[in-house]
């Protein structure tokens, strides 16, 4: 009997947690049943799981235990191939990890990992491609609707981005800071200037400026949402 492992993963979004179909139980469930239909033994402790995890982030620690779990034979079963990865270099990275183990992968419902035959192939690229498009494409959407809303000045949770303070009138809405939105300015003169330019060689520009920082030090990790709110001022 081929030993099977199951591997399970939600998104990070809000709004697909809200889809049955992808939550944790659901995929665990929908992928015994196929294992059962298929004759593969599953026990508890071959099942791997990430909770909030994007498909393009390969920092997943349960599904590299997964994967390392698999011994040459295994098959490493999903519900769908997105739960594996959502990007065409991060979905071969980890089918040759699979490969590499002597392993196998199926989704439950098939999406050209049956077999290997060219056309089988040509499938899973396709599917790749349009996973990675349609996150691409939701990404885009939601950074547009992100920057309009800052237009609006409709504050979209609790921590208010740089460059703007809370309205003392209306907690749901958030006013430009002047000083803030001077970095701001200056950050985009900077990429205006020198495009190729460092998130770390800006914050050195920022000290060197004698800018104040929210924390004690100018950190590069904030650097591309000033960016980001340079471009809608």
């Amino acid at each position: 009997m081929k030993k099977a492992i199951i591997y399970v993963r939600t998104s990070p979004k809000p709004e697909q947690q809200a889809e049955r179909s992808k939550s944790i139980p659901a995929q665990i469930d929908l992928c015994k049943k196929f294992c059962e239909q298929k004759g593969y033994e599953v026990s508890k402790e071959l099942i791997f799981s990430d909770e909030l995890k994007s498909g393009s982030d390969l920092e997943r620690d349960n599904l590299w235990l997964a994967i390392e779990s698999l011994k040459r034979g295994d098959v490493l079963v999903v519900y769908k191939l997105d739960r594996l990865a959502r990007g065409v270099y991060e979905s071969y990275v980890i089918e040759h990890a699979i490969k590499k183990q002597g392993a196998t992968f199926i989704s439950s419902i098939g999406e050209g990992t049956w077999d290997d035959k060219p056309e089988d192939k040509l499938l899973r690229d396709i599917l790749r491609a349009l996973d990675e498009y349609i996150r691409i494409a939701g990404n885009a959407r939601t950074s547009a609707a992100m920057k309009r809303h800052m237009r609006n000045g409709i504050r979209m949770g609790g921590k208010v981005p740089y460059g703007y303070i809370p309205d003392p009138t209306d907690k749901k809405r958030m006013i430009p800071n002047p000083d803030e939105q001077k970095v701001i300015q200056f950050v985009k003169n900077l990429k205006s200037n020198e495009p190729e330019i460092s998130a770390r060689e800006i914050c050195r520009r920022l000290t060197a400026a004698n800018f104040q920082p929210r924390g004690k030090k100018w950190h590069h990790t904030i650097i591309p949402s000033m960016i980001a709110a340079a471009e809608i001022t």
